[in-house]
């Protein structure tokens, strides 16, 4: 077979999940890539900061676009002069352009493969519900609205409302119509479609055709990136690695952490917390009013061969999702830092939703999954601090996640669409 072409907006030294996501994944195959990326954006990401090199069988070319508008075009021409060099092409998302790059490929040249990974849903994204951002508030189309009743439907206020902001909000509809081009487009031209969890895949794939060509693989740890494990903390280390914000908020655990300082004598000198990277200024601030700065930290973002050492150093890891129960009664997300915790060793706390394919995955990880309840989480925290409380983890289970093992159900799913 002839090598597969990659396109990653993000791809390393460029420190991004999914371009992480890639590196891991095509490392680790046995077949010969190119990966036709950018390194002049960084936005979204951590910097330019990712310090490990890719394997003789991954080479990187490098594009001269500095907009994803610009890529695309020089995308499609680079396989034009290189057509013969592929058999494949694989694109990866963010941000969604990406894919009309195979899309317009695969028209051309219907022999090649297409390859489409999808991070997170693109047109239904249950975010863009919560937010108000594809729909408003006050559309039966809005999903945060599911559960309403007729009297609700039929109100003339709301359906006045809903009008006005569909007549203001033309600008979104485009912006809307262009991401619902992109997913329908590139489920219906792609050979494969990937996706990291089940969950998502019940979200996304609604057609029994499509579901045919779609593929799970699982965010993946690489064993090699990690260091020796360290020595124990004097105090407890709790830790939280990626983006907080009004929705994905750490205020379920903050207020737990209150209780929990308000019925254990010298918390401070027993525990810390700590947060690296972004967070919303309402728990900052919740922080600052309840006087938990001698506990809880908000640090500056760090690279990603940083993260793995914290995770190593830490004793317990914190991963926090956003409480999307509005919109689905399961959560579509798997976050990528929760396949390196698991590489890391260190046991894991979570507060997340009471279904979707991450909670599965934690419980059967043997980690310690929690509600959004403070009362529940400073139950736990107190078992942890107080009582010596840890897990069992299931390294079975947890090494379905070794990019190793990723890597040759991709190189199984290749073959397949062969």
């Amino acid at each position: 077979m002839k090598k597969i072409l990659v396109y990653c907006w993000y791809y390393p030294p460029i420190n991004s999940s999914e371009g992480i996501v890639t590196f891991k994944l095509i490392n680790n195959s046995k077949y010969q890539f190119d990966v036709f990326a950018q390194n002049k954006d960084q936005n979204w990401s951590y910097g330019n900061t990712f310090t490990f090199e890719n394997k003789d069988n991954v080479r990187v070319i490098t594009a001269e676009s500095d907009n994803i508008n610009d890529y695309v075009k020089e995308g499609i021409e680079y396989f034009d002069k290189h057509s013969d060099e592929y058999d494949a092409v694989m694109t990866r998302i963010t941000p969604q352009e990406v894919h009309l790059i195979g899309i317009e490929i695969k028209k051309k040249y219907p022999n090649i493969k297409f390859i489409a990974s999808y991070g997170d849903p693109i047109s239904t994204n249950p975010y863009y519900y919560l937010g108000g951002y594809f729909y408003s508030f006050n559309s039966t189309k809005n999903l945060v609205n599911r559960n309403k009743g007729l009297k609700w439907k039929l109100n003339p206020i709301r359906i006045l409302k809903m009008i006005r902001w569909n007549i203001r909000a033309k600008d979104i509809k485009a912006v809307m119509d262009k991401a619902r081009y992109v997913e329908e487009t590139s489920e219906k031209y792609a050979d494969a479609l990937i996706f990291n969890n089940e969950s998502q895949i019940r979200w996304m794939v609604k057609d029994r055709n499509l579901l045919k060509k779609s593929y799970l693989l699982y965010h993946s740890y690489d064993l090699s990136m990690y260091g020796p494990k360290p020595e124990k903390n004097k105090k407890l280390v709790f830790s939280f690695i990626g983006h907080l914000d009004a929705t994905r908020t750490p205020l379920p655990l903050f207020k737990a952490i209150k209780l929990l300082n308000d019925s254990v004598d010298g918390l401070s000198d027993k525990v810390v917390f700590d947060f690296y990277g972004d967070m919303d200024e309402n728990a900052m601030n919740y922080v600052k009013e309840n006087e938990l700065g001698n506990i809880i930290f908000n640090r500056d973002p760090v690279s990603y061969v940083r993260s793995l050492e914290i995770m190593q150093q830490s004793d317990w890891l914190i991963h926090i999702d956003a409480d999307i129960s509005a919109v689905s009664d399961e959560n579509v997300f798997f976050a990528a830092k929760i396949a390196d915790y698991f590489g890391s060793g260190t046991p894991i706390i979570a507060i997340t939703m009471k279904n979707g394919a991450v909670v599965d995955a934690l419980k059967n990880a043997g980690e310690v999954v929690l509600g959004y309840d403070e009362n529940e989480i400073k139950n736990c925290l107190y078992s942890i601090v107080e009582k010596g409380y840890t897990v069992s983890q299931n390294a079975e289970y947890i090494s379905k996640y070794d990019a190793k093992n990723v890597a040759a159900a991709f190189d199984k799913m290749v073959e397949e669409i062969m």
